[in-house]
């Protein structure tokens, strides 16, 4: 899989899980998946721009 590929499906499946915890009235997982979908398209954003081109761990 690919980074695009990753970061679509991951910020698809925070919004998912977001909305969720807005249902439950979880304020803490709200949150948590908020800034875990603004990082991942910032990421994104930079891969788009090809500011990144490559990740190493």
């Amino acid at each position: 899989m690919d980074l695009v590929s990753y970061l679509t499906d991951e910020i698809s499946f925070l919004t998912e899980q977001m909305d969720r915890a807005e249902n439950e009235k979880d304020n803490a997982m709200h949150f948590l998946c908020d800034a875990r979908i603004t990082e991942a398209k910032r990421v994104l954003e930079q891969v788009n721009a090809g500011e990144i081109t490559s990740l190493k761990a």
